[in-house]
């Protein structure tokens, strides 16, 4: 499907998308104040903008617009891959993680509540991305995310280390423990009785707050394969859990991916997704076609840019390759 027509098809879905049922407008995905209002709203309603990220939104509208995009991009495009009308392969693997989750026994309709799991982790993912770009780099807080296995467990041992890699300028992990911190506390106030709130504030939520911070700190910790030119850096800098093994089959393609779709299925496709959006890559959306079939996702683009970067799925997280015309990502 041409991906105007997905984001069309996906804005008129409004009750699989607007889960406070409140969100008065849908946004222009090309105007970054359409962007920043509809982030900003939908944290409101949610009644989590008491936290750090949410006083960054201003300064990336002002610095970062077409990041907001991005952002909104995300959420509505992962939306639409998870609720795709045909084909329920990502949906169906998806459904089956988060109902092994506590917070869900007695959920009938999980699938709604992928939606509240979503926004937490597509709308907060990059608001940490201001304190990148502050040349001295900013330090951790020192709250620890309790490990809830939304992601494989070397993130656990490795996230500061990478941190200091990256001179103390890495969104993702400074987001996601920024997300955690602050919401747990939010959470612990609301549950007060003399809260006035009409939502869910019981304690059980820090789990998934938990699961959805480590999304966010693990999402920009890259991998290396074992031949690039810079491996001894990750190796001198204690990340060798980082580093996969170049071996081929006889196909031609790599053995080695650490992120399978089969064994953490949300993380893999928010990270493919986070990847895959376009608007982050490309204007040219009348050029983008994207379709599910079984377990690929089939992109035809005449932007090459674009192009390189589907394909670098292939480098890190799970086999991506050209097929004529069109770009198969293989889920598995």
């Amino acid at each position: 499907m041409n991906i105007k027509k997905i984001y069309k098809s996906i804005f008129e879905r409004k009750e699989l998308w607007d889960y406070y049922n409140n969100i008065k407008k849908v946004p222009d995905l090309t105007n970054s104040c359409d962007c920043c209002d509809f982030i900003t709203d939908y944290i409101k309603l949610s009644e989590k903008s008491n936290t750090l990220l949410s006083e960054y939104i201003g300064s990336l509208k002002q610095n970062s617009a077409k990041r907001l995009s991005h952002i909104v991009s995300t959420f509505f495009f992962g939306l639409w891959l998870f609720h795709h009308k045909t084909d329920k392969f990502i949906r169906d693997r998806i459904i089956n993680e988060l109902g092994g989750l506590s917070i869900f026994n007695g959920f009938d309709d999980i699938n709604k509540q992928f939606t509240f799991v979503w926004f937490m982790a597509a709308l907060f993912h990059d608001l940490g991305y201001p304190a990148e770009e502050t040349k001295a780099g900013v330090k951790l807080p020192d709250n620890q995310v309790l490990f809830e296995n939304s992601v494989p467990c070397f993130y656990e041992t490795v996230y500061k280390d990478y941190y200091n890699y990256r001179n103390c300028r890495e969104h993702g992990i400074y987001a996601g423990l920024i997300f955690d911190r602050d919401v747990c506390k939010i959470r612990e106030f609301q549950e007060r009785p003399n809260s006035d709130s009409l939502l869910r504030w019981d304690k059980e939520l820090e789990i998934l707050y938990h699961y959805v911070a480590w999304i966010i700190m693990s999402h920009n910790i890259w991998m290396k394969r074992d031949s690039d030119p810079d491996i001894l850096i990750y190796r001198q800098k204690n990340l060798t859990p980082l580093i996969l093994s170049s071996e081929k089959n006889s196909e031609g393609m790599y053995k080695d991916y650490k992120i399978a779709f089969k064994d953490y299925p949300l993380f893999s496709f928010f990270c493919i997704i986070d990847t895959i959006e376009p608007m982050k890559s490309t204007t040219c959306l009348s050029n983008v076609d994207i379709r599910l079939k079984g377990n690929k996702i089939i992109i035809k683009t005449n932007d090459i840019d674009y192009q390189k970067k589907i394909l670098s799925l292939n480098e890190w997280l799970t086999p991506t390759f050209k097929d004529g015309e069109s770009i198969k990502i293989d889920l598995g």
